[in-house]
């Protein structure tokens, strides 16, 4: 596994708690529930890309972050 993909066990533990909320609250529609993985998914992928992006000081491996923090505001708004 590359470095830096790993998965905290922060991440871990919050997954396994909206995981178990899911589980408990019978509301919602399966597609309620894929929008909301959708948006965790891209919220966690966002957050990888500023960490990346405030360790990187390479200006076209800093253009290819800055290109993908784009393209993921733009779906997470697009969710909205």
């Amino acid at each position: 596994m590359a470095r830096g993909w790993g998965r905290s066990e922060e991440d871990l533990g919050a997954e396994k708690e909206q995981a178990r909320e899911a589980r408990t609250s019978g509301a919602g529609s399966r597609a309620d529930a894929e929008r909301e993985a959708l948006r965790r998914s891209l919220t966690l992928s966002l957050a990888r890309i500023e960490e990346q992006l405030a360790r990187t000081t390479h200006p076209d491996r800093r253009r290819a972050l800055e290109s993908a923090r784009v393209e993921l505001r733009e779906r997470l708004a697009g969710l909205g």
